[in-house]
C-alpha cells in the first residue's frame, strides 16, 4: 500500500511511501503473538461510522516519529495532496515479516486498518480474507471451522487450512526456490562463460604454437609464455567487465524508470561476482597457458 504521514515530507520521485497492509479484526495481533507496544488494539467500537483509526509497526513509528509518540498522528493513503481521508494512529505493534513485491520499492513496515472501516474506505479490492484462529495446541478441526463459518454466512467458502508454522514454512520455501533458481541460472552462465573462454584461448594457443616455439628457442621462459596467454585472458576479462558494467547500468536505469524506488545495486554483491568471474577466468586460462609453455621449439618449427 502507498501512504504518506502527516508532517513528513513526501519522498521523491514517487511522492508516496510503501508499507505492508493488514486489515484485521480485534484480537488479530494477540492471535499471531504480536504485542501492542503502545496505545491500544482495535475493538468493536472501531466501526465504519467511528473515527478512522490505524495501527502501525514499530519500524514506521521510529522512521517518522523517532523522538515522539506516534499515537494521535495521522496517515493518509496515497499522496499528501490527495482527497482520501486521514487515519489516526491508535497503536504500535511489533514488526512483522512479510514478502514484498519488488516493484513496491523500499517497504517501511506495516500499517493495519480495522476490517469494518476498510470495507467502507477501501483503496484496493478484497479478493479473499485470511482467518486466524488461536487454538489450544490441538490439531485444527476443519469440519468444525467450516460449520461455524456456514452458520455465520453460508456464502463463505473456506479453503487452504494451514497452521502458522506451516504458512511460514511455505513462504520460506518459495523464497528458497526463487533463490536456488536464480543461482542455478547464474552458475550455468558462469560455467558457459568459463568453457567459452577456455575454448577461445585454446584455439588462440593452437594458432600461435609456432610463435611460442620461436620464443622458447630465443630464450623465453615458460613463465613468460604463460604471462602472454594470461594477458590475453585478462584482456577478454576486462572487455567482459566493461560490457557487463555498461549493460548493468543500462538495465538498472531502465528498471528504475518503472520502479522508482528500486534500491541501488549492492556493491558487495557486484564485487563478489567480479571476484568469482575472475577466478573462473584464471582457471580457464591455466590449461591453455600450460600447454603453450610446454610447446617444444623443435616440433613447432618442424611443423612449419
Amino acid at each position: 500500500m502507498l501512504f504518506n504521514a502527516e508532517g513528513a515530507p513526501a519522498p521523491e520521485p514517487r511522492g508516496v511511501y510503501t508499507a505492508y497492509s493488514r486489515v484485521p479484526v480485534p484480537g488479530y495481533f494477540r492471535s499471531v503473538g504480536q504485542p501492542i507496544l503502545q496505545g491500544r488494539d482495535f475493538n468493536v467500537s472501531d466501526t465504519a461510522d467511528a473515527p478512522l483509526v490505524c495501527i502501525v509497526s514499530q519500524s514506521i513509528a521510529k522512521r517518522f516519529w523517532p523522538n515522539d509518540s506516534p499515537i494521535g498522528k495521522r496517515i493518509r493513503w496515497g499522496r499528501l495532496d490527495g482527497t482520501r481521508p486521514w487515519f489516526t494512529i491508535v497503536g504500535v505493534v511489533g514488526d512483522m515479516k512479510a514478502i514484498a513485491d519488488p516493484r513496491d520499492g523500499e517497504v517501511l513496515g506495516m500499517v493495519a486498518r480495522p476490517l469494518a472501516q476498510m470495507l467502507v474506505h477501501a483503496t484496493t479490492s478484497l479478493d479473499d480474507i485470511t482467518l486466524v484462529l488461536h487454538t489450544d495446541g490441538r490439531s485444527v478441526n476443519e469440519p468444525a471451522i467450516r460449520a461455524a463459518l456456514a452458520r455465520a454466512n453460508a456464502n463463505l467458502a473456506a479453503y487452504n487450512f494451514l497452521s502458522l508454522q506451516n504458512a511460514a514454512t511455505r513462504s520460506r520455501t518459495t523464497e528458497r526456490f526463487i533463490f536456488v533458481l536464480v543461482s542455478s541460472f547464474g552458475l550455468v552462465g558462469l560455467v558457459l562463460a568459463a568453457v567459452g573462454l577456455y575454448g577461445l584461448l585454446a584455439l588462440q594457443v593452437a594458432r600461435r604454437e609456432r610463435e611460442f616455439g620461436i620464443r622458447s628457442a630465443l630464450g623465453a621462459t615458460a613463465r613468460q609464455i604463460i604471462q602472454l596467454v594470461a594477458q590475453q585472458g585478462a584482456a577478454l576479462l576486462l572487455l567482459g567487465f566493461t560490457a557487463g558494467g555498461l549493460a548493468t547500468y543500462g538495465v538498472v536505469r531502465l528498471v528504475r524508470n518503472q520502479w522508482a524506488e528500486m534500491p541501488a545495486p549492492n556493491l558487495i554483491a557486484c564485487i563478489s561476482a567480479a571476484i568469482v568471474l575472475g577466478i573462473a577466468v584464471m582457471i580457464a586460462c591455466w590449461l591453455p597457458a600450460r600447454r603453450a609453455a610446454r610447446v617444444d621449439p623443435v616440433i613447432a618449427l618442424r611443423a612449419e
